[in-house]
């Protein structure tokens, strides 16, 4: 494995990230969240059970790995609570393996009120995590951070005055009760660190100090990257490479000998409102859902299916400068007759081969389509790329032609072995200092 390998979403999330994190992290060391909060959820089956990881570092199920959750993330210390006694009663022992950024900002009670009324008053289709918000309030200077927490006085006032900010906006500008107190956060707050803050430390440094291996895990895709995704329908962090630095404090240097990696489906999905130009919502939306089991791992939500959209995937490839693709849930297409791709896009009569930054524009484009014929065969749990159709090979050559960028790995179904190398890589393991 590469000493310095970097996971990222390139669609629009949801792309299978847990797995392959899961599955590639057992060459590694330390695994990094750098960026997100519970919004995300990362999915892993393995030995035959179901994992969902929303906080914690997908990597650090395998018992040699160290995890981080770095300074660019917003953590809920309910949630993270949650996910350390839930591995803890599936025998999973974090101690002394999990750190947690002292810089990294909290997720209040506040702030997923202030969510709702957000989401209710404008609707983009958050998860009501209170992410949007903790974000809001680090940049606007009135967030806390862990490292507040070891001063109990400093934080009262702190939380004070969150509480009478987020008051006065329910109260005054959306006329809503507000019934949240600050002893009630305070009390709760306290209780929860000392929970976890074995666990608080120098995550920068716990980086810059790993003699061995380290992968960086990233979380929601591309397409919903605050700057480079479909603004204003997105997540509140840098979800694509611009998140790396300042999401672990770490220089740009260090990851100049990195390899980068984007997942994507094998078709799209986007949760949430926003634009969608190869969005299926017909049956044939209906039928890539239901073989997909498209549904949201944070919320349930059902999730918007449509064809694979390869000007927005070589757009995350121009964006991350991706090294190549892994492709998950190829065999969700095994059945079709027919499989589209998208190769421009058509705005009123002018087509355009890259993602437009207006939303106005990107709403009215309609996707130019190629036909490719469908392989008609099962590709479900095949580690064996001599037992891959040559049609599913020529849909795998199709995006490597259009993007420019290697496809490594595909991913034939959920469990934790279903998966084959399309380019052989080493899988020998150092150990971190």
């Amino acid at each position: 494995m590469e000493r310095k390998l970097v996971i990222l979403g390139a669609q629009w999330g949801d792309e299978g990230k847990g797995k392959i994190v899961d599955l590639l992290s057992e060459g590694y060391d330390l695994v990094v969240r750098y960026q997100g909060g519970s919004n995300a959820g990362h999915t892993v089956i393995a030995n035959g059970q179901k994992l969902i990881l929303h906080l914690l570092p997908t990597g650090i199920l395998h018992p040699h790995v160290k995890g981080v959750i770095a300074q660019g993330m917003v953590v809920d210390p309910e949630v993270l609570l949650q996910e350390i006694e839930e591995l803890e009663r599936k025998g999973i022992d974090l101690r002394g393996r999990l750190i947690i950024s002292e810089r990294a900002h909290l997720v209040l009670p506040y702030h997923k009120v202030l969510d709702r009324l957000f989401e209710r008053s404008k609707g983009i289709g958050t998860t009501l995590r209170g992410i949007g918000p903790a974000y809001m309030f680090k940049v606007g200077r009135k967030g806390i951070r862990l490292s507040d927490l070891r001063n109990p006085v400093r934080l009262r006032d702190q939380i004070e005055e969150g509480i009478d900010f987020v008051k006065n906006l329910c109260e005054k500008v959306f006329e809503e009760p507000f019934e949240l107190s600050a002893d009630q956060v305070f009390d709760s707050l306290l209780s929860s660190y000392e929970r976890i803050r074995c666990y608080v430390g120098d995550a920068s440094g716990e980086i810059l100090s790993c003699g061995g291996r380290i992968l960086f895990e990233g979380a929601q895709g591309t397409m919903l990257d605050v700057d480079m995704g479909t603004y204003p329908f997105v997540t509140s962090s840098n979800s694509s490479s611009l998140g790396l630095a300042n999401g672990t404090g770490v220089s740009p240097k260090f990851f100049a000998d990195a390899y980068f990696l984007g997942v994507a489906k094998a078709y799209t999905t986007r949760v949430g409102g926003g634009p969608f130009p190869t969005e299926l919502t017909g049956k044939e939306g209906e039928r890539l859902r239901d073989l997909g089991g498209e549904y949201g791992s944070t919320t349930g939500r059902p999730r918007r299916c449509g064809w694979l959209d390869l000007v927005a995937l070589k757009y995350a490839k121009e964006v991350n400068q991706l090294d190549g693709f892994i492709i998950t849930k190829l065999d969700v297409l095994d059945t079709f007759e027919e499989i589209k791709v998208c190769v421009a896009y058509d705005i009123e009569g002018e087509r355009i081969y890259s993602v437009p930054a207006s939303l106005t524009d990107l709403e009215r484009a309609k996707p130019v389509y190629e036909t490719l014929p469908g392989w008609k065969e099962s590709t479900k749990g095949i580690s064996d790329p001599a037992r891959l159709p040559q049609r599913a090979r020529d849909y795998i050559s199709f995006i490597e032609d259009f993007t420019g960028a290697p496809v490594i790995m595909l991913s034939t179904g959920p469990k934790r072995e279903e998966y084959l190398w399309l380019r052989e890589m080493p899988t020998s393991r150092a150990s971190c200092s």
